[in-house]
């Protein structure tokens, strides 16, 4: 008998049965909106957003969002694939097709994305560091973000973000979950 397959098969077994235990340790039913300032090439401009998700299955959620600030217009919409690797700390990867209107011209592209949940303070604080890739309008732009969220109650929290890189903005609003937590 080969001892070394037998313990990765046993391993690999015991994370599948593990999964769907630890598989709800986020919700990923929301919806969110408020301001947002934007940073780019061609100046600073004030608006707002709106976005939210849904899950559709363990481990895959769908997602979608909408700014305007200033003269330009975004729509993502994209679906994401998250596992927890421990009990307050979720992985989650997307992909997402990226709409965008200016003034003069528009453009559609794709995005992707990798980043954490963290339960900071289980119960109070989350925080959302995340890495974005972005091509549209014949550039491809990286930024990092750092989102948090503070419960207020059950299915409130307040939502702020900071992004920096080729895509500078900051955000504030509300979430409202409409899933369980």
């Amino acid at each position: 008998m080969n001892t070394p397959k037998l313990r990765q098969t046993i391993a690999a077994a015991a994370a599948v049965a593990i999964l769907p235990m630890t598989a709800f340790a986020f919700d990923y039913n929301n919806v969110e909106g408020g301001f947002v300032h934007l940073h780019n090439d061609s100046g600073s401009d004030n608006g707002f957003r709106i976005g939210g998700s849904f899950a559709i299955a363990p481990p895959v959620a769908v997602f979608g969002e909408y700014d305007h600030g200033g003269d330009v217009d975004r729509i993502s919409a994209g679906g994401l694939f998250h596992t927890p690797i421990h009990s307050n700390l979720d992985l989650n990867l997307g992909a997402s097709l990226e709409h965008g209107s200016l003034p003069h011209d528009h453009d559609t592209g794709f995005g992707l994305r990798a980043g954490l949940r963290w339960n900071a303070v289980p119960g109070e604080l989350e925080l959302d560091p995340e890495l974005r890739y972005v091509s549209l309008f014949n550039r491809d732009d990286v930024s990092a973000r750092l989102g948090g969220l503070y419960h207020i109650n059950r299915n409130l929290d307040l939502q702020a973000a900071l992004q920096a890189g080729d895509e500078d903005r900051a955000e504030v609003g509300l979430r409202y979950n409409f899933g369980s937590r």
